[in-house]
């Protein structure tokens, strides 16, 4: 599966934001890396620890956007986030108890996730959030 490569397509409209996927988007991508080079356990946990801590805050920060904003359907995107970093956490849970073999799996999971995410759900707040600045 290839690195995902940053699009204009991507992009929500919002500077904040597009600069935080694009952070996600280099985080992925660097677990990626440590998972294809067969890096050891502790790396990719590290990795996968510092993707889950910017994964909070970017959810935290959007979510406050969007509630500042009046962005109708926050609440369903709210828990969208929520069950993604649940999902996160068992993906978490499953690298630590077997290792790296679900690394490629994670990886492939958090690009569809993300760009899906991305193109489907965030699109939607961006006239929101720009009409509020």
């Amino acid at each position: 599966m290839p690195l995902i490569k940053w699009r204009d397509s991507y992009s929500v409209g919002v500077e904040q934001f597009d600069n935080e996927h694009r952070k996600l988007v280099e985080l992925i991508n660097r677990m990626f890396v440590i998972v294809r080079d067969k890096d050891d356990i502790s790396a990719i946990s590290d990795s996968v620890a510092r993707l889950i801590d910017y994964t909070e805050f970017h959810f935290a920060s959007e979510e406050a956007a969007m509630e500042k904003a009046g962005f109708p359907d926050f609440e369903t995107h709210k828990q969208l986030h929520t069950r993604l970093t649940q999902e996160i956490s068992v993906f978490q849970q499953k690298i630590v108890t077997e290792e790296s073999a679900v690394g490629p799996e994670f990886y492939s999971f958090l690009r569809d996730w993300l760009l899906g995410h991305i193109m489907e759900e965030d699109k939607q707040y961006s006239s929101y959030m720009n009409a509020s600045t």
